[in-house]
């Protein structure tokens, strides 16, 4: 499932996030990803997994945002991994069972279900959904 949509710089000190609703083996679960922009200087995202990475802002960062003021993302989540890649650059490929952090080990049994229910939620300013692919 992965979704995309556009950001500019007006972004500073925004969240977005994409919610999954997962089901499998007879349970469903809730989980969301989460995005920040940090700093214009340093052009730093910070990013956070629920149930698999520490949920506060400049915690953990993506890697090697382009510095290009437009920015078209798609996160795409698999049954192993959330990627996310930022005008065609990946700037991060989350393993579920290998990257949590330390009291997060069984994150990956929840995101490891099927995708049912895909949320787009969003406190920024000019970003623009542009598709959800499920």
């Amino acid at each position: 499932q992965s979704v995309q949509l556009i950001t500019t710089d007006n972004e500073l000190k925004k969240y977005i996030y994409v919610f999954y609703t997962l089901s499998g083996e007879g349970s469903t679960d809730k989980r969301g990803f989460g995005m920040r922009y940090e700093n214009v200087a340093t052009n730093q995202w910070s990013y956070c997994i629920k149930g698999c990475t520490v949920c506060h802002s400049n915690t953990q960062y993506l890697n090697n945002v382009p510095l290009d003021k437009v920015k078209h993302w798609i996160i795409t989540k698999t049954s192993t991994h959330l990627k996310v890649v930022c005008n065609k650059v990946t700037v991060l490929n989350f393993n579920f069972a290998t990257d949590y952090t330390p009291g997060n080990e069984n994150g990956h049994q929840a995101w490891s279900k099927r995708c049912t229910t895909l949320k787009f939620q969003t406190v920024y300013k000019n970003s623009l959904l542009l598709d959800t692919l499920g």
